[in-house]
């Protein structure tokens, strides 16, 4: 958005502030700005007066006064100037830009200068004929600055949620604020409604439809400082109806549309579009419409894309004696939605789909129904304004405690007021905290408490907030794309599955059914979203094994889901024979070495327990373990559900949350420097004995215990029917000193004593 400085000194008075100054302030504290001057090198250029013209076969011989007592005379193809037209006038040897203007002969005649049109001078990207006005200037007074020419732009990137800044009097709202300047009166007072218009709102997502009707309309050019301002901002300027709904869109941001109102057929309608209809639009071409386009008709076709653009057939032309003009409020998202079906982008869209100030939509229309009175000759007959729902200002409590909280200051009532009445923001001060009335105009932006605290953060000053190093634990991330990378590398290939599941496979696995439902399925087979990435790896197994693929490791990282939420895991699946060891087969040691190396990978401390799911093998499977939380499981696939399933060979399954994982921090261990004392002991223990119950137990005995690990499991009858022999090495190291012998068969004994106690474990002979 390009909006000229001087424009804004009609709401604050900034005369004495740079315009870089404010661009910068503007870029630190709100949104990104860029300030220039608008220029271009014009010498010899001046206003002029025609007097006299002469026809000619192609064109006209004007007559012009440059001057008091000066006259030149000036060709010219645009057969549209008359006597008593201000014009622009290139003097001999007049420069605009790298051009020089000489003396040059049409038809027989030697034109002494050029009459100037708008693209000429870099204004407008169309060639619509010379510059005319009506005003009574001086001939022969420069030009540069009567065109916008030597006045500074503040050219603004305005953020999707700060809509209220797309006009001249809401950027100077902010400025005001940002600078703690007050504001000028700018206060308008509505017009009373004039009951003689039929609108109907037919479609919840118009809000408001202020519609006035203007008879004795003259249409002709807008006067120069209109003109103007228009093409400081990028605009063209077309004719007078038109100008005005763009100057006031500009200083307001509140869109309006002008409609020729003897080419509507009956009522105003605001509906959403029907099926078959177009429209021939302002912007060229037909536009076939669809439901997701809100249209303003009349009782028999379709006026204009609402919020987006008029239609050709409605719009406003030289011969246009009665104007429609609109003001409306309409739904942000509808009007993008439209926006983007039709491929028409617009000014007014653009605003509609940040939101406009909805309480404004007949307060600005007031301002233009003005100005077509002064500029067109008007006369205002019908007025009506349909406003069904009425805006409620949104309540917003901020208690003292959490902008402290949120700060790291004490609440400063006379400051934060000052901030907010600057702002516009309507507010109550009390002993327990802030009541906040959101206005309309940032209805779009500030739906809670943090949000008043960011406004009142940003235009103090972040900087001039005290820095204060927060006491947040670090929490590293375990991230999919680590733990995928992990897997990949050790020669496990990723599978990518749908998130949906059917019932079948859970009930076949005896896996409880997932509860979150899709509403509108493509298949059945695709109803559910899974709560296991199990189904999904099982399948792809089968997949393969159908195609002659029975050796793999695969593996997934995705998302499960639940009626609590969704959650990321990674599961693997390993049968048939290893890749890279075509002798070996995969088994559950080896899955369980992976899983504990993608663990120790992750940095994360578990133990291993007793697993009893019943989709496993019930003596093939374990849980794994943190702190006395289950972060996973691994096991072999029951035989029986195998079996069922068709699936040649043993399966191994692991399934790990990774969201789980997510809140585990490593914690620092000081090493130790003393050496460490490393006993062997075999023991004798029923076979049903999960040996990670022993484990536990032993590393509970003493702080002494560093490590303690499995290296054999041993079966036979010598040993003892019902008998397993489990070899254990056990690492003591201490942090005060050196272990002695006599120490550590010390704590061997108590080892012995206690286990035999507890688990009716022997020594191995």
């Amino acid at each position: 958005m390009r909006i000229p400085y001087s424009w804004l000194y009609e709401f604050i008075d900034i005369q004495d502030v740079h315009p870089q100054e404010v661009a910068h302030i503007l870029t630190l504290k709100s949104v990104e700005t860029i300030a220039y001057l608008l220029d271009i090198r014009m010498e010899g250029v001046v206003t002029g007066k025609i007097v006299q013209i002469e026809p000619l076969d192609k064109g006209l011989y004007c007559t012009v006064q440059v001057g008091e007592n000066t006259f030149i005379k000036v060709y010219t193809r645009d057969n549209s100037v008359k006597v008593g037209d201000g014009v622009i006038v290139a003097l001999p040897n007049a420069r605009i830009g790298n051009i020089c203007i000489q003396k040059r002969e049409f038809e027989g005649k030697i034109s002494e200068g050029m009459f100037l049109s708008a693209k000429e001078l870099g204004l407008e990207d169309r060639q619509e004929g010379v510059i005319r006005f009506e005003e009574n200037i001086k001939p022969g007074t420069d030009a540069y600055g009567l065109l916008g020419f030597g006045e500074w732009i503040l050219e603004v990137e305005i953020t999707p949620n700060r809509g209220d800044l797309l006009s001249v009097k809401g950027l100077a709202r902010e400025i005001g604020a940002l600078l703690g300047r007050d504001r000028k009166n700018w206060n308008v007072e509505e017009l009373e409604d004039i009951e003689h218009l039929n609108i109907r709102i037919e479609d919840e997502d118009c809000s408001r439809y202020s519609g006035a009707l203007l008879v004795g309309v003259s249409v002709k050019e807008s006067p120069l400082w209109m003109r103007k301002r228009l093409w400081q901002c990028g605009i063209r300027s077309i004719n007078n109806v038109v100008d005005i709904t763009n100057y006031v869109m500009l200083k307001y941001g509140q869109p309006l549309h002008a409609f020729d109102y003897d080419k509507i057929e009956g009522s105003i309608v605001v509906r959403s579009a029907r099926k078959g209809e177009s429209i021939n639009t302002l912007t060229g071409g037909q536009v076939e419409l669809s439901e997701d386009n809100l249209v303003i008709a009349d009782d028999v076709k379709p006026l204009a894309i609402a919020g987006v653009v008029g239609g050709l057939e409605s719009a406003v032309q030289e011969g246009t004696k009665k104007v429609l003009l609109e003001s409306a409020y309409f739904n942000p998202y509808r009007i993008r939605r439209s926006s983007k079906a039709v491929g028409i982008q617009t000014d007014s869209s653009y605003r509609f789909e940040r939101n406009v100030d909805i309480q404004g939509v007949k307060t600005y229309q007031t301002e233009a129904i003005k100005l077509m009175l002064e500029l067109t000759g008007a006369q205002l007959v019908a007025l009506k304004d349909v406003y069904p729902r009425r805006y409620m200002s949104k309540e917003i409590f901020l208690p003292l405690e959490k902008f402290r909280r949120y700060t790291g200051e004490d609440f400063n009532r006379e400051q934060i007021s000052s901030i907010l009445s600057r702002l516009e923001i309507p507010h109550e001060v009390s002993r327990c905290g802030l009541q906040v009335y959101v206005p309309s105009f940032r209805s779009f932006d500030i739906k809670e408490d943090v949000d008043i605290i960011e406004e009142i953060m940003r235009v103090k000053g972040y900087e001039s907030f005290s820095s204060e190093v927060l006491s947040i634990p670090c929490v590293p991330k375990k991230s999919s794309r680590d733990v995928a990378s992990f897997l990949a590398a050790r020669g496990c290939i990723q599978v990518i599955n749908f998130s949906f599941e059917d019932e079948e496979l859970y009930d076949l696995m005896g896996l409880e059914r997932p509860q979150v439902k899709v509403v509108n399925p493509l298949t059945k087979s695709q109803s559910l979203m899974r709560t296991s990435l199990l189904p999904g790896l099982i399948r792809t197994a089968l997949l393969n094994q159908n195609r002659h693929n029975y050796d793999m490791c695969i593996f997934e990282v995705g998302k499960v889901y639940t009626q609590e939420g969704e959650e990321e895991r990674v599961g693997i699946l390993m049968t048939g024979l290893r890749k890279l060891y075509p002798k070996e087969e995969y088994d559950a040691y080896k899955l369980l070495s992976l899983v504990e190396d993608l663990l120790r990978h992750l940095r994360v401390d578990f133990n291993v327990g007793e697993g009893q799911l019943g989709f496993l093998h019930p003596y093939v499977q374990t849980t794994l373990k943190h702190k006395d939380k289950s972060i996973g499981f691994l096991g072999e696939l029951h035989p029986s559900i195998r079996q069922r399933l068709e699936l040649r060979g043993r399966v191994f399954v692991a399934e790990l949350s990774l969201a789980d994982l997510e809140s585990y921090v490593p914690s620092y261990k000081e090493l130790s420097k003393f050496p460490p004392v490393i006993r062997d002991i075999a023991l004798v223990v029923d076979r049903n004995l999960p040996v990670d119950r022993l484990l536990l137990r032993i590393s509970e005995l003493s702080n002494w215990v560093e490590d303690v690990k499995v290296f054999d499991v041993y079966t036979d009858s010598r040993i003892g029917e019902g008998k397993k022999s489990i070899s254990i090495r056990i690492v003591l190291r201490s942090k005060e000193g050196s272990i002695s012998d006599e120490e550590a068969n010390a704590f061997m004994e108590k080892l012995i004593s206690t286990l035999k106690k507890e688990f009716g474990a022997e020594l191995r002979g």
